[in-house]
């Protein structure tokens, strides 16, 4: 991304025209071998959909990967997909490189048409539908349609048309079982920046760790730093009902701790928070897909020892819990999470206005996750 992307991207009152831009370089791609691009009209908006594929002959399709965007105000992917196809546009990257005989790939790099075009303080700059839904609760009811969600709210109300156009597009690769079927959903999270300094500033004996992600940092820093405790349980609860758990540490190696976890932070102030994360049926795929990516992009990407984590800590209906629960074989769902760089996008025009290093700052970060994002697609194109 450079500067005058990213102004666009903050500068609200344009975003309809950016919008535009986007589905007019989305369609143009359709004139290039082996890219079929096509906009979707549903009721909340356009939906681009690209496809790429090296031979029309559906019987020989063994393969379809399917890279998802954008569900939110989340643009990891969206602006990932877009600079991947603009380098083979402009023949700075091989199409070549996305091309398998047996193959299919399937680009839906903008899900939240309304969410892109109406960032609001309401809907969290951009992050849930336009009836105030998020996207990404209703992929089991897609999929599995018997399947009933413990949110009530999500049972009442129709699945979104986005959800039901990605269904149709793979239903003729879906009915034929033997297809594999391979998914990547992008996001990212606030959790990544508000966790690691809230520990570094609060961690005590008495903290009480009430996220995975949390004892998943602490334990990073055990690993990292190759620190030493005693006993079965790093993690213990005052009781089986309660809520969070506490370091099963003496006071010292507490301090100690946060001490190293200080350190990480200043070492890693300009590298970028992420993992992946997988369900049952993806956990062996996705450790070898990370496997590929953590060694290439570690100049630039933290410092850690858990790339990848199982999805069971949550309960709701994105595509990673559709794929625990699916009765089809041969799918594979993963979500690639990294630091959320837009989550007041009021704030972010602010601090536009006021930081003169802001666009050099911010693009630095944001640039991380597109490298992440494209560097993913390239492997998962590859890996079988």
């Amino acid at each position: 991304m450079d500067v005058k992307t990213l102004k666009k991207l903050i500068d609200l009152p344009a975003r309809n025209e950016f919008f535009t831009e986007i589905l007019e370089f989305i369609e143009s791609l359709d004139q290039l071998d082996y890219i079929y691009s096509k906009i979707h009209e549903i009721p909340e908006g356009k939906i681009p959909i690209i496809h790429v594929k090296k031979s029309m002959d559906f019987n020989e399709v063994k393969y379809v990967k399917l890279f998802v965007g954008a569900q939110h105000n989340e643009y990891n992917g969206l602006f990932g997909i877009l600079e991947l196809f603009q380098q083979i546009k402009n023949k700075e990257r091989s199409l070549n490189d996305l091309l398998v005989d047996n193959q299919v790939l399937i680009f839906s790099p903008l899900m939240n048409p309304f969410g892109f075009l109406h960032p609001r303080e309401l809907n969290k700059s951009g992050y849930y539908l336009e009836n105030g839904m998020n996207l990404n609760r209703f992929w089991r009811r897609t999929f599995i349609p018997e399947f009933i969600s413990e949110e009530n709210k999500i049972n009442e109300v129709s699945i979104p048309g986005q959800a039901l156009l990605l269904k149709e597009i793979l239903e003729p690769y879906w009915n034929k079982e033997d297809i594999k079927i391979f998914i990547i959903d992008f996001h990212e999270t606030s959790l990544l920046g508000r966790f690691p300094r809230d520990l570094s500033m609060n961690l005590t004996k008495f903290y009480k760790f009430d996220h995975w992600l949390k004892e998943a940092i602490i334990k990073n820093i055990i690993d990292l730093n190759k620190m030493k405790y005693y006993g079965n349980l790093l993690f213990n609860k005052c009781n089986s009902s309660s809520d969070h758990s506490h370091l099963n540490l003496s006071i010292k190696q507490v301090n100690s701790i946060r001490e190293k976890l200080f350190e990480f932070l200043v070492n890693n102030q300009r590298k970028l928070p992420f993992y992946f994360v997988y369900s049952r049926k993806s956990k062996d795929y996705c450790s070898r897909l990370v496997n590929k990516i953590y060694p290439k992009l570690g100049d630039i990407l933290w410092e850690t020892t858990f790339p990848t984590h199982n999805h069971e800590f949550h309960d709701h209906g994105c595509l990673v819990k559709m794929n625990d629960d699916v009765l089809r074989n041969n799918v594979y769902s993963m979500e690639l999470e990294n630091q959320k760089q837009f989550l007041n996008i009021f704030e972010e025009i602010e601090q536009s206005k006021n930081n003169e290093n802001y666009f050099i700052e911010k693009l630095d970060m944001i640039n991380k996750t597109l490298i992440l994002a494209k560097i993913t697609i390239m492997e998962m194109v590859k890996l079988f």
